[in-house]
């Protein structure tokens, strides 16, 4: 239960981070880079040499994976700083939907009677999250056009979070599937954060920004916590059960993020963004039913 609790504890430091950078102004897309290089420093001191074979097959899936890692990443940060802290971590944890939907279509994985029901739940969960609040309807003139903007840019941001992290998702499990056997997780993970750290400084250098030296320090806590808590989750499964830590983990960080946002960051939640939370707590239980 302690790996769980630190795994939990560094998933909510990720989101922790995402907001301090957006209240600091910081360049989203330097963090990213930072925190993708420290993470692929470290898969590179994990690497499993024997089981490293650059198949083209397998490195194709590294380099998309890698792509949208950083896509997603920039994402959630852009979400945190539209939505809040709490409404993007849980857009991106319901987005567990997509690989279900995939894992039945590809490799006939047919849901069980609660995951259907979790399919559905966590497609109003998004809904609700992802709505405006009401109170812009009493808006007129410039303001109502300007939070009407803002809407559809929260909402769209929202949406590419949930799809990206969907299919992200899914071709995690497309390696666990078709590659695991013969690849090793630390050789996937270092293509996949090499891919994340090569993007990211391609375009910081066409930029011709010097990223500020905060930014770089916070970058690369961000990169050591990202890969704690991956090795935390993976501690935790051997101790426990993927049944209950995955969701345990997911609804823990859903909660958590709320708390944090609401009451350490003032975030304002709608009555409907407060069902939607509620809604992807129970989406997740029933998913992993």
């Amino acid at each position: 239960m302690i790996d769980l609790a630190i795994a939990v504890a560094c998933g909510l430091g990720i989101a922790v981070i995402f907001k301090h950078a957006a209240q600091r102004g910081m360049d989203r897309l330097s963090l990213l880079t930072a925190n993708y290089l420290t993470a692929s420093l470290i898969s590179l001191a994990m690497l499993d040499a024997d089981r490293f074979i650059p198949e083209a097959g397998f490195v194709l899936l590294c380099v998309l994976t890698g792509g949208l890692f950083i896509s997603g990443f920039f994402m959630l940060a852009l979400a945190t700083s539209l939505a809040g802290m709490s409404l993007a971590t849980a857009i991106m944890r319901i987005s567990v939907v997509i690989p279900f939907v995939a894992s039945w279509a590809i490799w006939s994985e047919v849901p069980s009677a609660y995951q259907f029901i979790g399919l559905i739940v966590g497609g109003a969960a998004f809904v609700l999250i992802s709505s405006r609040p009401a109170g812009m309807r009493t808006l007129t003139g410039v303001d109502a056009a300007r939070e009407m903007a803002h809407s559809r840019r929260t909402m769209t941001v929202l949406l590419l979070l949930f799809l990206i992290g969907g299919l992200i998702d899914t071709l995690m499990k497309t390696f666990d599937e078709v590659f695991a056997q013969v690849h090793s997780r630390s050789a996937f993970m270092l293509i996949v954060f090499g891919t994340a750290s090569v993007i990211g400084l391609v375009i910081v250098i066409a930029r011709r920004r010097r990223p500020l030296g905060a930014t770089l320090v916070w970058g690369v806590v961000l990169g050591l916590v990202n890969i704690a808590s991956v090795e935390f989750i993976l501690r935790a499964i051997r101790q426990l059960s993927g049944p209950f830590v995955f969701p345990a983990n997911n609804i823990l960080l859903v909660i958590g993020s709320a708390l944090l946002g609401v009451f350490f960051w003032k975030e304002r939640l709608t009555v409907l963004n407060g069902i939607g939370l509620i809604l992807a707590a129970a989406a997740l239980v029933l998913l992993n039913f």
